[in-house]
């Protein structure tokens, strides 16, 4: 009996020098101490559901634009002046459909039943009417003109209606709103409705989400800012790896843990380099020894090369001037004016 009681008096004493050793310290996270700022640091908490609701209102876009393509002889020294759509065919010695296409993102930002209304990247849905190609660099012989006769801009993805058409669209700050007249539907689209953040408040370090369509995959990706007073200007920097078809994309913050998303803004472009190089002639190259030089023809191709991890994306205060600078148009186009802005 007296060892029993031993053990018993020894187990008691274990359990409560155990109990000494744990410390008080707050190990749940950022969320448990608000202080009102950007979260810079990885969540404490999942986002997977928020990220999950997020996603629904994302869309893929694909904008494909066909061109009439007129090809002029340098001889004929012609100039923009000299074309007219009577002799156009005539002075050409040959003509051609071509086409141009560009892949983004799209996000539902208003639907009424009737509507949806999306924001995306102006230089998505942008085409010229007209290309104009010269023989010269000072632009004074005429080589070829595009001269676009059809556009179509395609959204995974939502019911059938009309075709997209393009509301309001801002060059200088990279801007388009769309929107799609609908048939009648059953299914119900999901808008994106965080709340608009403050990009006067992001900080070296703030942890950001950006979801769109990379390379046409819906994906998000997390990053980090930098240089935020920088945003002065419209646009505020990220380390986010971008790839064709991030355009468009919105970017989110958490402010004091999940699930504290607020919309900062919309990611638009990354650093870029172009060059030239000269590629040989496609119907060449099955018919090519690689042991013996090429002689055949040689075109020269022009090539962007991305700089990752250096992306550009517009503030939401930029997105909300654009809203309020074109309220009427906005809401002339059957859009209601106040339900844009979250």
């Amino acid at each position: 009996m007296l060892i029993q009681f031993y053990r018993i008096v020894i187990l008691l004493l274990s359990i409560t020098f155990l109990n000494s050793c744990k410390t008080n310290e707050n190990v749940t996270g950022q969320s448990m101490n608000p202080d009102g700022r950007y979260d810079s640091e990885f969540p404490d908490k999942s986002v997977s559901d928020q990220l999950s609701e997020i996603s629904k209102s994302i869309k893929k876009l694909d904008c494909l634009a066909f061109y009439m393509t007129y090809v002029f002889p340098p001889e004929n020294q012609l100039k923009t002046n000299s074309i007219t759509k009577e002799n156009i065919k005539e002075l050409s010695v040959s003509e051609d459909v071509t086409n141009e296409s560009v892949a983004g993102t799209a996000t539902i930002v208003y639907y009424d039943g009737k509507t949806i209304g999306l924001l995306t990247c102006a230089h998505v849905v942008d085409y010229p009417d007209t290309i104009f190609n010269w023989y010269d660099a000072e632009k004074t012989i005429l080589q070829s003109i595009s001269v676009k006769v059809r556009q179509q801009n395609y959204i995974t993805g939502l019911p059938d209606g009309e075709d997209i058409e393009i509301v309001v669209l801002d060059r200088k700050n990279d801007i388009a709103l769309l929107k799609k007249k609908l048939d009648a539907h059953v299914e119900r689209q999901d808008v994106f409705t965080y709340k608009s953040g403050n990009t006067g408040e992001l900080e070296w370090g703030t942890f950001v989400y950006i979801m769109g369509y990379p390379l046409g995959n819906l994906m998000v990706t997390r990053a980090i800012v930098s240089n935020p007073d920088k945003t002065k200007n419209g646009v505020f920097l990220t380390d986010a790896l971008y790839n064709k078809g991030i355009s468009g994309s919105p970017v989110f913050a958490l402010r004091d843990g999940v699930p504290n998303f607020e919309w900062i803004g919309m990611a638009k472009s990354a650093s870029a380099e172009n060059f030239t190089y000269l590629k040989p002639d496609e119907d060449m190259l099955d018919h090519t020894h690689v042991k013996y030089p090429y002689q055949g023809v040689f075109y020269a191709q022009k090539k962007l090369n991305i700089n990752y991890g250096v992306t550009f994306s517009v503030t939401i205060e930029a997105i909300e001037s654009f809203y309020k600078k074109n309220k009427r148009m906005i809401e002339n186009a059957g859009i209601n004016f106040d339900e844009l802005l979250p």
